[in-house]
């Protein structure tokens, strides 16, 4: 069930904020500071922590709510663990609330509440989220999965627990059989322009081509790669998965983007719902030339805008289904900008027709 709608109340820098999705991409675009991560992982810790109830551990109003707050509380990581620090501090207020709900036919909601006291209440009892959510962070994970998970649970360490999940997303083996068929296509322009598979060997990670290079010994960006790709052989990247990839571009050479677009792309067409908060021009351009001409695969593709209110107290967001209907786009604005300065530096003004 892909997610519909998000709304929010005084959470972090969102004053009040309703958001209507699209089932395949969603592009967030705007400056630094203006939530586009926040909102991210806000959305992923909804989901995320309604996974895996089971008889072991069943659902209860409580232990969905202790779920939330915990899962809160590892991804932002306010201090001492204090979920109240997350209700807005730019506005007078004592109540921040998140209500999110997915679905086709059938709808799943969950809302919840957040006092100044620290006290979080679940509004609405959503049972079984039905499809499991990965977040990708900008900084890849390949390299320090060796040992992390184990260093994670024993020591303090600085990351959020997105990149835990992500290398416990990481640690399945590659799947067989008609499921990896379905797969191929998505594999074969990652590994094109990694040059080779990625193989999980042990406790390491490596890539094969023609000789086994160690993870860590890769570029970053190449790492990136890797990482999505053995997500896809393993399974975790197909059908019915909510996947939030904060800055997909960072560390990439500008000729890996157009394969990034394309394997969006492709997963926007297996089920799989994306969103990605980028600052890249040829990323976005890329889904928005593939919006204006029919690309194949066709996949819905919708843009958000996220900037400052005029007083500067709280972000809003437009959303528009083309990219050129977005009037924040801070991306085009600086790009223009630019071709301006080099306008003036290549024609400089008269100096001596301005003094006569």
């Amino acid at each position: 069930m892909p997610v519909k709608t998000i709304e929010v109340e005084q959470f972090s820098v969102f004053h009040k904020l309703k958001v209507n999705f699209s089932p395949g991409i969603n592009v967030f675009i705007g400056k630094n500071g203006t939530g586009k991560s926040h909102l991210m992982k806000l959305m992923y810790c909804m989901l995320k922590s309604q996974e895996g109830f089971d008889r072991s551990s069943p659902r209860t109003p409580e232990s969905a709510k202790v779920r939330l707050e915990e899962k809160l509380a590892a991804v932002f990581k306010p201090d001492d663990g204090q979920v109240r620090r997350l209700v807005s501090r730019e506005v007078e207020c004592h109540t921040a609330k998140a209500a999110l709900t997915r679905g086709n036919q059938e709808t799943w909601e969950l809302q919840f509440a957040i006092d100044r006291t620290g006290q979080l209440s679940l509004l609405s009892e959503p049972g079984d989220s039905g499809a499991p959510a990965l977040f990708v962070p900008s900084r890849e994970a390949l390299a320090m999965y060796e040992g992390f998970m184990a260093a994670y649970k024993k020591r303090e360490l600085s990351f959020d627990e997105t990149y835990y999940d992500l290398c416990e997303a990481l640690s399945g083996s590659h799947l067989r059989g008609p499921r990896m068929g379905s797969a191929v296509a998505l594999l074969d322009g990652l590994e094109q322009i990694m040059g080779g598979k990625v193989r999980l060997t042990g406790s390491r990670f490596y890539l094969q081509s023609g000789m086994e290079i160690e993870a860590h010994l890769l570029a970053e960006g190449v790492r990136k790669l890797a990482s999505i790709a053995h997500l896809v052989a393993n399974g975790t990247l197909m059908g019915n998965t909510v996947l939030f990839w904060d800055e997909p571009e960072a560390n990439l050479n500008p000729s890996a983007i157009t394969v990034v677009a394309r394997v969006l792309r492709i997963l926007a067409h297996s089920d799989v719902q994306v969103f990605v908060a980028t600052h890249d021009y040829l990323l976005t351009n890329e889904l928005a030339m593939a919006v204006d001409y029919d690309v194949k695969p066709v996949v819905p593709i919708k843009f958000f805008g996220f900037s400052r209110s005029q007083d500067g107290l709280s972000v809003e967001v437009q959303e528009a289904d083309r990219l050129h209907d977005l009037q924040e786009n801070p991306i085009l604005d600086e790009f223009a900008a630019q071709y301006n300065r080099e306008h003036q530096l290549m024609f400089p003004p008269d100096e001596d027709a301005n003094h006569e």
